[in-house]
């Protein structure tokens, strides 16, 4: 596979990853990569970390063993499809803030019709459904009302729509576990790693903080380094090392839990799907202080041209998310 392909592929895969609901393992399958994928992937461990240490010892025995550990890594086809998906985040990511800025309703309407309809994938993937599925599934939904509830309370300790975030342990804490869980689910077929982000409230932050920090690395160059582009770039350094923790040790938690305990981890996956709802109900209430914007009490929408945007582009959401499982059965 030539690295052009490769690298369109990768983004591609970006593309599904950035946007919730839509799945970049399932694309990876219907791109016919995704065993390669999962086998490169598995191959990351322990022992890659100690080759990557061992170079600093310059030995030249070191190097070549390194050499040997990304051919075994298939680090090459790594490398362009994953430069193909961080450019597919950055490009999206301004499009994504504008949208959230000048269009909220609407944009959170097309990830509530994405989000929804994804509930049919793992709706589809239980085999049986009893009391104990049931239990689990209204535990993760009742978690995440919750945490929404508790982010209202406190006003928010990040800005959707604002400058930029404010940097804590609490915070760093959180994208650091939300980077681990996210590229965990981004390699499932079928599971949206970036509704996960959405799930726990870090999406548009996170989208925020890539945006304001490309725009600022211009600065850089002229040695005017702020405040605002350190928090940034400190945020997106902690979600970048919880995905890496995630390939070592996340992923094979979840294959674990999925191979001995599969109805129950895929009813607590359902659960946050429907739990993450009441975070994107998109009709909100308000609150502006300084630049940041917090979104208060649920309200009923009005009949009015917002409205029939909003659902409009729901009803787009929902097709992307029919059209795309449609194109999964097909190919696989």
């Amino acid at each position: 596979m030539n690295a052009l392909r490769l690298f369109i592929n990768g983004f591609l895969i970006g593309i599904a990853n950035i946007i919730p609901g839509m799945s970049g393992g399932t694309l990876a399958l219907v791109l016919g990569i995704y065993e390669r994928l999962i086998a490169a992937l598995r191959n990351i461990g322990t022992s890659t970390v100690k080759r990557l240490l061992s170079i600093f010892t310059f030995r030249k025995k070191a190097f070549s063993d390194f050499r040997d550990e990304l051919r075994r890594i298939d680090f090459n086809f790594l490398m362009i499809l994953g430069i193909g998906a961080v450019a597919a985040v950055l490009v999206l990511s301004n499009l994504i803030v504008y949208l959230l800025n000048f269009h909220h309703d609407a944009t959170y309407g097309f990830f509530f019709g994405l989000v929804l309809t994804s509930i049919l994938i793992p709706l589809r993937m239980l085999k049986g459904f009893s009391w104990r599925e049931l239990l689990v599934l209204l535990v993760a939904v009742a978690l995440l009302v919750f945490a929404e509830e508790l982010k209202k309370s406190a006003a928010g300790s990040t800005s959707e729509s604002g400058g930029g975030l404010e940097v804590s342990i609490g915070t760093l804490a959180v994208f650091f576990g939300c980077g681990a869980l996210a590229i965990s689910a981004m390699i499932l077929p079928g599971v949206s790693g970036s509704f996960l982000l959405l799930a726990f409230g870090v999406y548009f932050p996170l989208v925020t903080a890539i945006k304001n920090f490309m725009e600022d690395v211009p600065t850089l160059f002229k040695g005017d380094v702020s405040p605002l582009i350190l928090n940034n770039g400190l945020i997106l350094a902690i979600f970048a090392l919880g995905c890496l923790f995630g390939l070592l040790a996340f992923t094979r938690l979840l294959n674990f839990l999925l191979a001995r305990f599969r109805n129950l981890t895929i009813a607590f996956l359902m659960g946050l799907m429907v739990g993450s709802l009441y975070g994107l109900w998109p009709f909100r209430d308000s609150v502006t202080v300084g630049e940041k914007h917090y979104d208060t009490a649920h309200l009923l929408p009005q009949l009015d041209m917002n409205l029939i945007i909003t659902v409009c582009v729901f009803l787009v959401g929902c097709g992307v998310i029919l059209g795309f499982s449609r194109l999964e059965k097909e190919t696989g």
